[in-house]
């Protein structure tokens, strides 16, 4: 609750991750509030009231999960949404704003794009940040479990990388109000 606070504030892209996470180990935890309460909430080196609330916003996210029917895969709603917001945000940023720092991370990117997309459910495939956000939980998992990472891969991912934080850039810019449109447009 305390990461993902600051990290929706801060970083969307990060947030959305790290709330894939989350979502994650309520699984890995069959959904059992006290079970996550004893290994979890309990290790926070912080007062009851925080701990408390801390244990609550699992029991939210535990309901949240079972009520949009997402026990086994699948994510929250709300996350959904952002990412198919950031969706239309980095259409914007490629056609409408016609960043050019962003257009050249995107082409930098579009091989290993075209290849995630090509192993990404086909559902998703339209959804080029939903993508993007799938492969860097995917390499993140491989991290956390300790498996080996083709060198080339890091390398391709690294494309990637900067290219969500640079959406993640232009999302608190955007939330700021200091998105701009470009002086001359080239369409």
């Amino acid at each position: 609750m305390l990461i993902a606070r600051v990290k929706k504030e801060t970083n969307i892209v990060e947030y959305v991750l790290y709330m894939y996470q989350i979502e994650d180990i309520i699984r890995s935890f069959q959904f059992d509030l006290e079970k996550i309460d004893r290994a979890i909430v309990q290790q926070y080196d912080q007062n009851d009231k925080v701990k408390a609330e801390i244990k609550a916003w699992y029991a939210d996210l535990i309901d949240k999960m079972e009520v949009q029917g997402i026990q086994k895969n699948g994510h929250l709603e709300e996350l959904n949404e952002i990412v198919n917001g950031l969706n239309v945000l980095h259409r914007s940023l490629l056609t409408t704003f016609q960043d050019k720092e962003y257009q050249s991370l995107y082409e930098q990117a579009a091989n290993v794009l075209n290849d995630l997309k090509q192993k990404s459910d086909p559902t998703l495939k339209a959804n080029e940040i939903a993508v993007c956000i799938n492969g860097l939980y995917g390499l993140l998992v491989l991290r956390l479990k300790k498996q080996p990472i083709a060198e080339g891969t890091k390398m391709a991912m690294e494309h990637i990388s900067k290219l969500m934080a640079k959406l993640a850039h232009q999302y608190n810019q955007m939330k700021m109000g200091k998105l701009r449109f470009p002086e001359e447009l080239n369409n």
